[in-house]
């Protein structure tokens, strides 16, 4: 039998237990390996990721940066369920702050710094960044012209990087103006990008609500600093990532042995 008829036959789960543990593997990889469609590995991935936090456990698989899965051991075994919620609790405490320290750096950053910084929140949302254009720059503020890996590049998409000091607020102003500007590049649509936090009023805004009423008007894409900090750590940028090996008693090995003696 061909080596690609076994391996055929493993569970997503099996095939990063016996490849992934030591190395993380992208998912187009495995998806090879298997003998199934990478859209539908990507699916599989990420219904476990998120089944995992509603039964509050492990998944089988880290997320180790964009599109690379390594096996969790924390996944198998004889688990202590308090013991790995006490780990994951502790986890918890520490990813937290690591985001409150990384929204600190992202505000110390110059307009340049920003501006890199908002090029890689666009590259992990599919966005063309090899061939985007920076058309404006004004008020700790860059324009960007680019368009979306998904249709082809058929449609341009305006792009403005808001740099705001620490808690900065960014209203309906600055959401019109991003409408406004629309037409001049032929866009459909606009992305604001913003480490600072857009009030209700520009929310709505966005979304075409004036009033309180719906109105068909072009959308602005909202990525304010809760989003780009999701976009960092998500695909483990700005960030280290370490393993912490937990040892849980091997509760088989003693029994097998009392039943030796």
């Amino acid at each position: 039998m061909k080596l690609i008829e076994r391996v055929s036959k493993l569970t997503l789960r099996e095939w990063l237990a016996q490849h992934a543990r030591a190395e993380p593997v992208h998912y187009k990889k495995i998806a090879e390996a298997l003998e199934r469609d990478p859209a539908s590995v990507s699916a599989s991935l990420s219904i476990e990721g998120k089944q995992a936090q509603v039964d509050n456990r492990p998944a089988y698989f880290m997320r180790t940066g964009p599109g690379l899965y390594q096996y969790n051991d924390l996944c198998e075994g004889a688990v202590d369920e308090e013991l790995i919620s006490e780990v994951r609790s502790r986890a918890a405490d520490f990813n937290h702050a690591t985001r409150r320290e990384m929204r600190h750096e992202i505000a110390k950053l110059d307009l340049e710094g920003f501006d890199d910084l908002a090029k890689i929140i666009l590259l992990n949302t599919r966005a063309r960044i090899e061939e985007a254009v920076e058309v404006h720059r004004y008020d700790e503020t860059v324009v960007i012209i680019t368009s979306w890996r998904d249709d082809g590049g058929k449609s341009p998409v305006v792009v403005y990087a808001k740099k705001c000091e620490y808690d900065g607020k960014v209203g309906v102003d600055l959401i019109r103006e991003i409408r406004g500007s629309l037409p001049t590049y032929q866009a459909n649509q606009g992305v604001l990008i913003t480490n600072g936090t857009v009030t209700p009023e520009g929310k709505q805004e966005a979304l075409g609500n004036t009033g309180g009423m719906k109105v068909s008007v072009p959308p602005v894409h909202i990525m304010d600093i809760n989003i780009m900090l999701n976009i960092l750590l998500e695909s483990r940028t700005g960030v280290r990532s370490k393993s912490v090996e937990v040892l849980l008693l091997d509760h088989d090995f003693f029994k097998h042995l009392r039943r030796l003696s």
